[in-house]
């Protein structure tokens, strides 16, 4: 294995197309043959349609496009598990790739037999593969099942042994498709833990999701496939934002559409208004009512990094002007008001909390709000009924772009840090809820806007003679 040469590209993507020939009956097939190519009866799908692009190391790339866009098709050329049809693939380094669950495992072999031999594929030696094995083993958190065939393990444990596998076989390109969101709650924020500490070592990284949040907070450039093409390629916070914009206007039209043919009794039904006991009394003027279509639209732009047990389902989020109407713009200075939707699937005994997240374009979290501080719960409302939360804040932050994430949860008392809770169980976690912006002022303001947030200050002279 040659060594990485980081004058160079670590992968290049030189005019790559992937052509898949079908046929209408295997007959149609014989005949092409028979005629000796001179007569043609396939049809031909473009799966990647004159792809490129190049990978610096320590380069991330995310990779948002719809299904059939030709992401899945790309990542397994990058792999070697494709030829390309045409054009030149460059990779230098060791590839690791958890492209689909339990891929490259054998079924009737054990998990550890499985390990073993994924390592020897993968090009490592015996010292290293006997040093790899105890953390593969302990990372996937199989316990005795890792000496039990693979065929008897659920979508869960396989997808645990193949990302810990795919992470410590110390790789120099780590390429993860969407498999992640197969895994529980606890077991995703490991693996994306993981990813994060493998990312400040320098590792060159590939993701694929429908996520845009996650290219965002994951990665540094970012790639939109549509049929095949490039549709966009540049910064992730670039491609992220756009792709994210496209699939909610879409998914709004679609939902619109859909429930065009509904009165509004039935509505009504399905979307009950907010008792006032839990909505600010600012909501008052304006309605509460959220389209179903919206749903539809906020469930899909969230489902992949979605993550809990699902009693309480946070249904929307959305930012609110001073007329009670929504937008993803807020003045500088001006009071930010955020409503998050919310309905129970079922009664918990629990005391179950809604917190709120406010981050920056990276993913970091800047705020928090935690409504269980005002003597609210959202355990406590009635089944099947919409629910609603209104936050209301004074705005401190500096002009940028900024994220919301909404959680539901029961929380302990964190032992040491007073003010401060830990998470006992996640019931619902959105990341990417909703985004708005905070532009620079057309008057230039009395202050300066460097940094996060802006605070009145005084600054007194004196003299020390």
């Amino acid at each position: 294995m040659p060594p990485v040469e980081h004058s160079a590209p670590i992968m290049s993507f030189d005019q790559v197309s992937k052509v898949y020939r079908s046929y209408s009956t295997p007959q149609q097939k014989l005949r092409e043959m028979l005629s000796l190519g001179r007569k043609q009866y396939f049809r031909e799908t473009r799966a990647l349609d004159d792809v490129s692009f190049d990978l610096q190391p320590g380069d991330r790339l995310g990779v948002v496009g719809e299904n059939g866009s030709g992401k899945s098709t790309m990542l397994k050329v990058l792999a070697g598990v494709l030829a390309p049809t045409s054009g030149k693939v460059e990779v230098r380094g060791r590839v690791s790739a958890l492209l689909e669950l339990g891929a490259g495992f054998t079924a009737d072999l054990t998990g550890r037999e499985n390990i073993n031999q994924f390592c020897m594929l993968h090009g490592m030696h015996d010292d290293e593969i006997a040093e790899a094995i105890p953390q593969i083993i302990r990372f996937s958190e199989l316990g005795d099942a890792v000496e039990h065939p693979v065929r008897t393990y659920s979508s869960g444990m396989s997808m645990r042994l193949g990302f810990g596998c795919a992470v410590y076989v110390q790789p120099d390109i780590l390429i993860v498709d969407e498999a992640l969101s197969v895994g529980d709650a606890y077991f995703q924020n490991k693996c994306l833990a993981k990813i994060r500490s493998m990312l400040d070592q320098g590792i060159t990284f590939i993701y694929v999701t429908h996520a845009a949040d996650a290219v965002r907070s994951l990665c540094n450039r970012g790639l939109w496939l549509e049929k095949g093409k490039v549709r966009l390629a540049g910064g992730a916070a670039l491609v992220g934002g756009a792709y994210q914009s496209e699939i909610f206007s879409r998914m709004v039209r679609a939902g619109i559409a859909g429930t065009a043919t509904k009165t509004d009794d039935e509505l009504q039904k399905e979307l009950p208004t907010e008792p006032e006991a839990t909505v600010a009394d600012e909501a008052s003027n304006a309605s509460s009512k959220v389209d179903a279509g919206r749903l539809e639209a906020f469930a899909a732009r969230i489902e992949p990094l979605r993550t809990g047990s699902g009693e309480i389902r946070i249904d929307d989020i959305s930012v609110i002007n001073e007329v009670g109407i929504e937008t993803d713009m807020v003045e500088f200075g001006e009071p930010v008001r955020i409503r998050v939707y919310y309905h129970l699937e079922s009664k918990t005994a629990d005391r179950c909390v809604l917190s709120l997240g406010l981050t920056d374009q990276s993913g970091r979290q800047l705020l928090h709000f935690n409504a269980g501080l005002r003597g609210l719960y959202v355990s406590d409302a009635a089944p099947k009924i919409q629910q609603m939360y209104e936050f209301v804040f004074d705005n401190t932050l500096c002009p940028g772009e900024f994220g919301l994430t909404a959680g539901i949860a029961t929380l302990i008392d964190h032992p040491q840090n007073v003010g401060q809770s830990l998470i006992e169980r996640v019931i619902d976690y959105c990341s990417g809820g909703a985004r708005f912006k905070i532009p620079y002022p057309v008057e230039r303001p009395s202050h300066d806007l460097w940094g996060v947030v802006h605070v009145d200050y005084t600054v007194t002279s004196y003299s020390l003679d």
